[in-house]
């Protein structure tokens, strides 16, 4: 038998100890390095293979090639091609849906991989959430995202404030899916030191009627977005009443702008990608789903109808470092 004296064992107990811990930091670090050296498979399922949806899907690869190199395999699958969807599904760690068609295509498979969907409103989105999973806050927990289409309000309203300095009536337009905001819009106009003006209109109303007492009345009008209420017709009327009473519209597309708005706050399909790809990188596994707003956005003015209105524009960067500072 041998024995060991006190101050032995301590040396030993030393040992043992560092030994422990050097095992324990190779494996951290090996694990780590597995973590950081293995590749993500991304499946994209897009709606159309039309030219903004493909340029949405080429933006992304590139952009996650660019900060990511190597750590990415991709795979495309447009809906109205043939393809086995639920095994492509199967073998990827994320799926993308681009478009309203791909989201409530793959929602109905209920795929295990986390989903974000992008190129769609939040009104589809939550739509769709609730057909396939009952509802949005079961699509989050089984980690399905979106970075929906629609711009915060509140940007148009900071618009406002700078495009009309001495505006004091906002007048709002909202719709079926739209006319529970008003309480949140109306405390952030007041908060603003602006007045607030409301109509909510649904299909069944004619637009005119509804619209003009409330545009005549204000000095920048804010049509929310809303697909179950703007359409051509809408629009057009919009548009008529804005020039009859000289009231600049600030809009939330770039056909709305051509047509006659004074200034448009959107995404373009590179904005949609920009987004896309930063939440990628981004992407935790134990993260539940939510809904964001874009963060990438374009600005943009009709010159002729500011020229009209006697209103002066400043630089995009203007407007784009004033909103900054509201934010802060």
């Amino acid at each position: 038998m041998i024995f060991f004296n006190p101050s032995q064992l301590v040396k030993l107990a030393r040992r043992s100890a560092k030994c422990w811990l050097a095992s324990l930091l190779l494996l951290v670090f090996t694990c780590n390095y597995a973590i950081a050296d293995r590749k993500y498979n991304i499946l994209f399922v897009a709606s159309k293979s039309s030219a903004d949806y493909v340029e949405v899907l080429n933006s992304v690869k590139q952009q996650l090639e660019v900060k990511s190199p190597e750590r990415y395999e991709f795979n495309t699958v447009f809906i109205s091609s043939e393809s086995n969807l639920k095994a492509d599904l199967a073998a990827e760690d994320f799926v993308v849906t681009v478009g309203t068609a791909a989201a409530d295509t793959v929602f109905s498979t209920r795929p295990k991989a986390p989903i974000l969907s992008v190129l769609i409103t939040e009104n589809a989105f939550s739509v769709l959430t609730e057909k396939h999973y009952g509802s949005i806050e079961a699509a989050f927990a089984a980690q399905v995202s979106s970075i929906c289409l629609d711009q915060p309000v509140t940007r148009s309203i900071q618009l406002a404030k700078l495009l009309v300095s001495d505006s004091s009536g906002v007048g709002v337009m909202l719709g079926p899916a739209s006319v529970h905001r008003q309480p949140e819009l109306s405390k952030y106009i007041t908060n603003s030191g602006l007045q607030p003006q409301f109509v909510s209109i649904s299909a069944k109303d004619n637009p005119i009627h509804k619209i003009e007492p409330v545009l005549s009345r204000s000095d920048v009008f804010i049509p929310i977005s809303d697909s179950r209420l703007i359409n051509i017709a809408t629009a057009k009327w919009i548009l008529h009443l804005s020039y009859r009473h000289k009231v600049p519209v600030i809009a939330f597309s770039k056909s709305y702008l051509k047509a006659g708005a004074l200034a448009a706050i959107y995404s373009t399909p590179a904005d949609v990608a920009q987004d896309t790809a930063e939440w990628l990188i981004k992407f935790k596994s134990e993260a539940v789903g939510d809904l964001h707003k874009p963060a990438h956005y374009s600005l943009d003015f009709n010159q002729s109808v500011a020229a009209n209105l006697k209103i002066k524009l400043e630089t995009e960067q203007f407007y784009r470092d004033q909103f900054n500072q509201e934010v802060k």
